[in-house]
């Protein structure tokens, strides 16, 4: 589609040109100016700055994820852990499966939490697959995204899903732009897709190149929910596929679910704390790992005790809690 030559353009946040009156084709320009300011943030970072590069060492996000500081966040609820566009080949990928520290990376999704990677990429899908079960396939990206309604089309293979306010369109009021995501967006060297058919039931996707097949997503959000062993007191939590989470629930076995945001591309200030919960930087807090003086002692697991001696900020383990929002079981919904 060719936009019209009098349409306004604007960077739509993942480096590229989106115009952006198609929305408010067919209201009048007095309608428009009449209503109140839309209470809509900037994807651009009009209102925030966009977070800089991941710059921690893949040794630094290790000792994070194997910290006593990521075991306190794994047992608390609700909060987001934000990383930055390079995180990809700096995340751990040889924990031990059956491991403490892979368990406490599924208690935290599990326990209500959620990670949020931006500028997602080939690494961000291994860690992913490795260490939640899943089995995500990246495929080429070749053509331009729309924005996925939250309805069913027959033959889409898609969930149908309502996205996060987090995730809203952009909108234009009168001479005032306010901000969002485009209906479609644009490819980018750098933007990673994955086939829809490869993501684990109820994703929420975002965007997608239906009717193309494979149908690619660059920006979708995975559900993980975990249960208590129903078959030995005290043993490690369970995964479930959250289409099974009803069943298990009838059983007495209630599903506890968070949220994997998977964005392919760099999303300009998508660091806001415009989401459901609290939002961290989690490359800021690898960073508290680094040693000023980084020679080959920095490397040595010896150097691990020390690290894991630094403790989780009461204000940061606190995450907001929204009354009457229900994340326990498989139909936990973003409001």
């Amino acid at each position: 589609d060719k936009p019209s030559s009098d349409s306004p353009s604007r960077d739509n946040g993942s480096g590229t040109k989106t115009n952006f009156g198609s929305d408010t084709d067919g209201i009048s320009k007095s309608t428009l100016e009449g209503q109140d300011t839309a209470p809509v943030w900037h994807a651009q970072g009009a209102t925030a700055p966009p977070a800089p590069p991941a710059s921690a060492l893949p040794i630094d996000y290790l000792s994070f994820f194997t910290s006593d500081m990521f075991a306190e966040m794994s047992d608390t609820c609700c909060k987001t852990l934000f990383f930055p566009p390079g995180h990809g080949e700096r995340l751990p990928m040889s924990m031990e499966l059956d491991g403490p520290y892979v368990l406490r990376l599924r208690n935290f999704i599990g326990g209500r939490n959620s990670f949020l990677f931006n500028g997602a990429d080939s690494y961000t899908i291994a860690f992913m697959n490795r260490y939640y079960g899943f089995n995500i396939k990246q495929v080429p990206v070749i053509s331009s995204y729309k924005r996925r309604e939250a309805r069913m089309v027959i033959g889409d293979p898609s969930t149908a899903s309502a996205i996060p306010e987090a995730y809203a369109l952009e909108r234009k009021i009168g001479a005032t732009y306010y901000g969002g995501l485009p209906n479609k967006l644009a490819p980018t060297e750098d933007m990673v897709a994955v086939d829809t058919l490869t993501l684990p039931g109820a994703s929420i996707i975002i965007y997608n190149n239906w009717p193309r097949v494979p149908t690619g997503t660059p920006a979708f959000i995975a559900r993980y929910c975990q249960i208590q062993d129903p078959y030995k007191e005290g043993g490690l939590p369970l995964k479930v596929e959250v289409i099974e989470c009803p069943a298990a629930e009838a059983r007495g076995y209630p599903c506890s679910c968070g949220f994997i945001n998977f964005v392919g591309w760099n999303w300009l200030a998508s660091n806001a704390n415009v989401w459901d919960a609290s939002i961290v930087n989690g490359d800021d807090l690898a960073l508290t790992f680094s040693l000023a003086d980084k020679d080959k002692d920095a490397h040595h697991p010896g150097m691990k005790a020390n690290m894991q001696g630094l403790r989780l900020a009461p204000e940061q383990v606190a995450g907001r809690v929204y009354h009457g929002e229900d994340c326990s079981g498989g139909n936990c919904r973003f409001n």
